[in-house]
């Protein structure tokens, strides 16, 4: 008997739990398809199908879960709320299983699992539980549900201790005795430019949303590193300063890592990507202009995407963001045109 197909769209908090859910699958038995990295045709389906009002990304899932529609037997889309006894998510992650199924009536059947630590009070024993109510589609046997979710817990695990850095090595980072992702590309005796690479993870590692930008900013000689990479307990400290709790948990992730290097300046530049129609994204955009406009010494960029940012203004912004940095590096007066009103 083939075994069965469970489709995880590559979108949204895909890029933060892949590891988790893709082992847990596999270890059951299951298929795992895994839609394609997001292209032209995945971006035109999304726009067509997702209601107006959405944000870019969320828009974008639509496309991803259409890719798999056709070719799996269950749709897994988790209505994750929140880790956090009080922080919350995107509150549009919860109603996304039920939008797609209202408007898409020939979808396969979706998994969709409910967890929220802040909104309904669950602890971890509603994950176990989650695993065996989702397992249990895949497999009869209990102590195989069980081997794979501790498997899947413990990858996860591994993934996050890899890919969220401590405090030595972010200064030595900062001391540039370590690159922490693509090595620049310099020219004779270039100096690489340290650039904090700000954003949702699932825009900052989705090439085809962000419009390759780390790409592009490897080939312009810049040594990045990205607000997901950030120690956690720098990012606690800067939201404690806060007259007011930042409740949104992606959020703070953002909004501490442009506190942190605003306040250090230890980079040359802060690129904040911000994804249009997204609330949240709108409220912390504005108080990270306030806070630079206090401590202006280290230069903010930011961007706002959507399915109509064309890729060769991005660059042209990048490009002159890039050189504003080096031009004041070298102390090289910038002369603007003097504006005659007549």
């Amino acid at each position: 008997m083939a075994p069965l197909k469970v489709g995880l769209p590559r979108a949204l908090v895909h890029y933060k739990f892949f590891t988790l859910w893709e082992t847990f699958f596999a270890e059951l038995g299951a298929e795992v398809i895994v839609s394609p990295e997001t292209n032209k045709k995945i971006r035109e389906m999304a726009i067509r199908a997702a209601p107006d009002e959405d944000c870019y990304s969320t828009k974008l899932y639509f496309g991803h879960v259409l890719a798999l529609k056709d070719q799996v037997d269950y749709l897994f889309i988790p209505r994750f709320g929140s880790n956090h006894k009080i922080n919350v998510g995107c509150p549009k992650f919860l109603g996304l299983a039920e939008v797609l199924r209202s408007i898409f009536p020939d979808l396969p059947p979706i998994i969709r699992p409910y967890y929220s630590k802040a909104k309904s009070g669950h602890k971890n024993i509603r994950l176990l539980f989650i695993a065996f109510s989702v397992g249990y589609k895949f497999t009869k046997n209990p102590f195989k549900i069980l081997h794979a979710f501790r498997k899947s817990v413990k990858a996860y695990k591994k993934y996050k201790k890899n890919l969220i850095i401590d405090e030595n090595t972010l200064h030595q980072w900062e001391h540039s005795e370590e690159v922490l992702n693509d090595r620049p590309i310099l020219t004779d005796n270039e100096k690489p430019l340290k650039i904090a690479l700000v954003g949702h993870c699932y825009v900052i590692n989705d090439g085809y949303a962000s419009l390759d930008i780390r790409k592009k900013l490897c080939e312009l000689g810049a040594d990045v590193i990205t607000s997901e990479q950030m120690p956690r307990n720098i990012i606690e400290q800067y939201m404690e300063t806060l007259d007011f709790n930042m409740y949104f948990d992606y959020e703070r992730e953002i909004l501490g890592t442009i506190m942190h290097f605003l306040e250090s300046k230890t980079v040359d530049g802060i690129i904040h990507l911000m994804i249009f129609g997204c609330g949240p994204d709108s409220i912390v955009g504005e108080m990270a202009a306030r806070f630079y406009k206090r401590k202006p010494e280290t230069l903010l960029l930011q961007l706002v995407l959507d399915d109509l940012t064309a890729e060769a203004g991005l660059r042209t912004r990048i490009e002159a963001f890039i050189d504003m940095i080096k031009r004041r590096e070298k102390k090289v007066a910038i002369h603007l045109p003097t504006l005659r009103i007549s």
